[in-house]
């Protein structure tokens, strides 16, 4: 909120000759820091929204068992590794956006990142989270989940065929989805392909679908080849955070393309497309070498995803006060007066 008001009201460089100086937030390069992260910002709350109904329905006893008490378990964790890393980057990333006035201590930037910067570790480490997650995903938490460590883990796992840890995965029953509707190159068009949420959620399950099954590869093929439990999730262990980031930003933005498609016509529903839009082809852009070495993305349309990304940008940047005003934060909590004015 701080960052995105100070931006349409500072002024800085002629752009061209007799124009008079240009507002911040009307340079591409200023879009491009501030719009994204409201973007994913908004993105999480749904997310998060969507963890709280999960919540009530099982304290509820609408929908609890066992079973559902550790997937919103694995599912909060997620979001809290998620949620907090994305804070403290959104912190440090508008701090700068403000230049020296955002430096100054009156506008509350190290008092705001100080705050933001515990939550990385408190109530859990993020990446330890994350290892909860993708334990989760590799036992489809079983009943013997609250038992199982690092070393168990991959015990049970290698106990499994492969093909056994995909099927008792939710990921592995859109599978059939994915493959019918990835685009095999560049034959969709602009409308029918990068702002279809099909295709953005389709990219995300495939991700997540891949690197789970090569994760339950390389756990089986190091014990199989006689190397201990311990050493060999050690060694994949970049490969596990990796796993439980895929699965969290595809339940993320599944979540946002729900929300959206549930509003009525109208205003509202349009201005969050264009942020769901954005999120989406922000994260595919951020992953993107992934997705090319694996045969998803050709050069062109990794540099479609990019235009995209821009274009998204200048028609978010009219909406952008009114986006954050609808956060209602109280004027109380936003005393930073070098900045407001």
């Amino acid at each position: 909120t701080l960052a995105v008001k100070y931006a349409v009201r500072r002024r800085q460089f002629e752009a061209s000759p007799g124009t008079g100086e240009q507002l911040l937030l009307d340079y591409g390069l200023h879009q491009r820091r501030l719009l994204p992260l409201l973007a994913r910002t908004y993105a999480l709350h749904f997310a998060q929204d969507a963890v709280r109904g999960q919540l009530h329905a099982v304290f509820s006893g609408d929908d609890d068992s066992p079973q559902e008490r550790r997937r919103l378990e694995s599912r909060a964790a997620g979001m809290k590794a998620l949620g907090t890393w994305h804070a403290t980057r959104t912190v440090q990333e508008c701090r700068e956006a403000c230049g020296g006035a955002g430096y100054l201590a009156v506008n509350r930037f190290a008092a705001l990142k100080a705050d933001s910067d515990v939550f990385t570790t408190f109530e859990g480490d993020n990446h330890v989270l994350l290892q909860l997650v993708a334990k989760g995903l590799l036992t489809d938490h079983a009943g013997e989940f609250e038992d199982l460590d690092q070393l168990g883990t991959v015990r049970y796992v290698t106990g499994l065929a492969v093909e056994t840890v995909m099927e008792r995965t939710s990921a592995h029953k859109l599978l059939e989805r994915v493959r019918d509707l990835l685009p095999g190159g560049d034959e969709w068009d602009r409308e029918a392909g990068l702002l279809d949420p099909r295709y953005q959620l389709a990219m995300l399950r495939f991700r997540e679908e891949h690197m789970l099954g090569g994760l339950a590869r390389r756990l089986k093929a190091g014990v199989d080849g006689g190397r201990g439990p311990g050493a060999v999730f050690s060694s994949v262990q970049d490969h596990v955070i990796a796993l439980a980031h895929a699965h969290v930003e595809r339940l993320v933005l599944e979540s946002f393309v729900h929300a959206v498609e549930a509003l009525p016509e109208g205003g509202n529903k349009a201005a969050l497309k264009l942020l769901c839009d954005l999120h989406a082809l922000s994260t595919i852009e951020v992953d993107r070498a992934w997705f090319m070495e694996h045969g998803r993305l050709t050069v062109q349309r990794s540099k479609a995803i990019s235009r995209e990304v821009n274009d998204l940008c200048r028609r978010v940047r009219p909406l952008a006060v009114d986006l954050v005003d609808a956060w209602r934060v109280p004027p109380q909590l936003l005393r930073a007066p070098d900045l407001l004015g």
